[in-house]
């Protein structure tokens, strides 16, 4: 299987490691309309009325409340709790990214895809967000369902959403510019230590795999390009750069593709933590400028996985504390 497969199939939360990237179509967004209904539900005796509105979503137009109660999502926790709201229910791998873990008191693991269904229509939710098109029909049987195809949109683009179909909108906005504001003082401090021209570079080892991370699947990589501005090599800007999906290569090609400052993740599993410490005690990889001027920082996968705001504030300390200590260098 090719990587870019793993990683998609990852991403939508069937191991517990999440990537950053999820199967569904891609090619349109969701735009919310202005016309609000008023929807009548009876339970005996009793009436609630429950104010609804129309919502374009990529599976067409489907009736929301317009203040959800009970949001069960089977991705994107990471936004949910970024704009102060605490789903009744979220997907396990979710549920085990690691700088969320302080955040989930309360909320129900629906496991992943295979047996979410029953789980979630026990939750009794009034929306579901989905990142993919799978199962369609029988989530939208249990609640409306929001599909937020993975990796479609840009990190702000994606939350303004969420602000909208949550009625969070101006939460949004502040948690956008609560991360500039962090990304502003990480550039101040950071001025002078990746000097002009140099490059800078995300990269994961699988037990089979040699991958160059992509803008698309977290590992922090959306802080160092798009927030502080570094550049990845020449040889690798269209694969990671602008939502690029990265570059499965091989090791041999390393020495054209590793950046003056190299990032490292190691997936550990099928024995990925084997196979990297027998590439990091190779020859090749101890000839690589990175290596010799020691700048190749090995990260915790756990913490590097996610691309939510919350995350990368987190991850963004890790990585200036990081870069900060070659600046004597």
């Amino acid at each position: 299987m090719k990587m870019r497969t793993w990683m998609t199939f990852l991403l939508a939360g069937a191991l517990s490691i999440s990537l950053a990237g999820c199967g569904g179509s891609a090619s349109s967004g969701t735009n919310a309309n202005t016309n609000t209904n008023e929807a009548v539900s009876a339970s005996g005796d009793d009436q609630t009325a429950a104010a609804t509105r129309s919502f374009q979503t990529v599976m067409g137009e489907i009736e929301i409340p317009v203040e959800p109660k009970r949001v069960v999502a089977t991705q994107y926790l990471g936004h949910l709790l970024t704009l102060g709201v605490q789903p009744i229910g979220a997907g396990t791998a979710s549920l085990n990214q690691h700088f969320l873990k302080d955040r989930i008191e309360g909320i129900v693991d629906i496991g992943d895809d295979s047996v979410a269904l029953e789980k979630i229509a026990s939750l009794e939710p009034d929306l579901i967000i989905r990142p993919s098109d799978k199962n369609y029909e029988q989530f939208s049987k249990i609640a409306p369902t929001i599909v937020i195809p993975w990796g479609a949109k840009g990190l702000y683009e994606e939350l303004r959403e969420f602000g909208d179909f949550l009625g969070k909108k101006d939460e949004a906005e502040q948690a956008i510019g609560q991360y500039e504001a962090k990304l502003a003082e990480a550039k101040e401090k950071l001025q002078g230590v990746v000097k002009e021209g140099e490059t800078v570079g995300v990269y994961e080892i699988w037990a089979k795999n040699l991958w160059a991370v992509g803008e698309s699947f977290g590992r922090g990589t959306r802080n160092l390009f798009a927030g502080l501005g570094y550049q990845p090599p020449e040889s690798l800007k269209e694969s990671v750069l602008n939502g690029g999906p990265g570059l499965d290569m091989s090791l041999e090609s390393l020495p054209e593709m590793a950046a003056d400052y190299m990032f490292v993740t190691v997936y550990a599993a099928d024995g990925g933590d084997e196979r990297a410490k027998e590439i990091m005690e190779s020859p090749m990889w101890k000839l690589l400028p990175a290596y010799k001027n020691n700048r190749i920082f090995t990260l915790d996968i756990d913490q590097f996985s996610a691309g939510d705001l919350i995350s990368l504030e987190k991850q963004l300390e890790i990585q200036t504390e990081l870069l900060l200590g070659r600046k004597a260098d």
